[in-house]
C-alpha cells in the first residue's frame, strides 16, 4: 500500500500565482520549502499558465496531484481539460464548489446537480481522468431530513466521483474529520488539511481556518486516518495573508507529529 503525500494546495498561495513569472517562482518557493506535490487552483487555465506549471515543476521536482476547478469549465472546455491534464502527468481534478443554483436550492436542485455531476464523471473516466467533488459547509446541511453531501454520494458512483474531504469545513459542519475520513473510506481520495480555530470579532467568537496546530483539530489522528484508509494527496491549504510562512508553520507541525516521510 502506497502512503499518501503531503501536498499545497494553490488556493493559499493564489495571490503569488498571477502570472506565468509568478507561477513559476510560486512552484519554486513551494518546493523549496520541501512540499513536492501541488493541488492546481486558482490560476488562470490558458496554455502560457499551464506551460509555466508544467516548467516549473519539471525544473523543481513537483507533481502535480490533482487539479480543482469549476464545474462549468469541466462541463464546457473537455477537451481542453483533458489536454492540460494530460501534459501536466495528472490523473485527478475536482469540482472546485457547489454551482450556485444547487446552493440556494432544494433538494429536487441538489439531487439534479448528482445526476449531473455523475455523467461528467463517467465522460472523464471513460478517458483516463478521475473526476473528484470537494465540498465545503453547504453540503452539511439537511435537505428534508438528509444530510446533502450523503445526498450527493448516494446519487453518484464512486467509481465517477470520489471526495476532496476538507478538515476546515467538515469540522465548521459539526463533524469529526478523522471519524468522516474513516466512514468514507474508498472514497475519499484527497483530504484538504487546514485547522478550525474560534476568534473573537465584534464581540462574538466565530470560525477561522488557521495554520496546522493553530486551531482546535487533532491533526496527528488526520493524518493517520488519511493513511489508514488509502488517500492519495492531503493538501496544506489556508486563507492568509502571509501564505509561505503559515505554509512553513504547518509543515513544522507536520514534523513534529511524526510525519516527515510523507513529504
Amino acid at each position: 500500500m502506497s502512503h499518501p503525500r503531503f501536498a499545497l494546495q494553490t488556493f493559499t498561495i493564489r495571490k503569488f500565482m498571477t502570472s506565468p513569472a509568478a507561477i513559476e517562482a510560486g512552484i519554486a518557493r513551494v518546493s523549496e520549502m520541501g512540499l513536492k506535490a501541488i493541488e492546481l487552483a486558482y490560476i488562470k487555465l490558458r496554455r502560457d499558465e499551464i506551460n509555466a506549471v508544467e516548467r516549473a515543476c519539471k525544473r523543481h521536482g513537483v507533481v502535480v496531484g490533482s487539479t480543482q476547478i469549476t464545474f462549468d469549465f469541466l462541463s464546457k472546455q473537455r477537451d481542453w481539460v483533458l489536454e492540460m491534464h494530460q501534459q501536466l502527468g495528472c490523473t485527478t481534478t475536482s469540482v472546485s464548489v457547489l454551482p450556485f443554483a444547487a446552493i440556494f436550492g432544494k433538494r429536487d436542485r441538489l439531487l439534479r446537480f448528482a445526476e449531473q455531476l455523475d455523467a461528467l464523471g463517467a465522460y472523464y473516466r471513460e478517458r483516463g481522468l478521475d473526476l473528484s467533488y470537494h465540498h465545503h459547509d453547504f453540503e452539511l446541511r439537511h435537505y428534508d431530513g438528509e444530510l446533502g453531501l450523503d445526498l450527493l454520494l448516494n446519487n453518484t458512483a464512486p467509481e465517477n466521483v470520489s471526495l476532496v474531504l476538507d478538515t476546515y469545513w467538515t469540522a465548521r459542519g459539526g463533524r469529526s474529520p478523522h471519524d468522516t475520513i474513516a466512514d468514507l473510506a474508498g472514497r475519499v481520495k484527497i483530504v484538504h488539511l487546514r485547522d478550525f480555530a474560534l476568534r473573537w470579532k465584534h464581540f462574538k467568537l466565530g470560525p477561522v481556518d488557521a495554520a496546522l496546530g493553530k486551531g482546535n483539530l487533532d491533526f496527528h489522528r488526520i493524518v493517520a486516518s488519511c493513511v489508514a484508509n488509502n488517500v492519495q494527496y492531503m493538501a496544506i491549504e489556508q486563507a492568509t495573508h502571509k501564505p509561505f510562512e503559515q505554509v512553513e508553520s504547518s509543515i513544522a507541525h507536520l514534523k513534529q507529529l511524526g510525519y516527515k516521510t510523507l513529504f
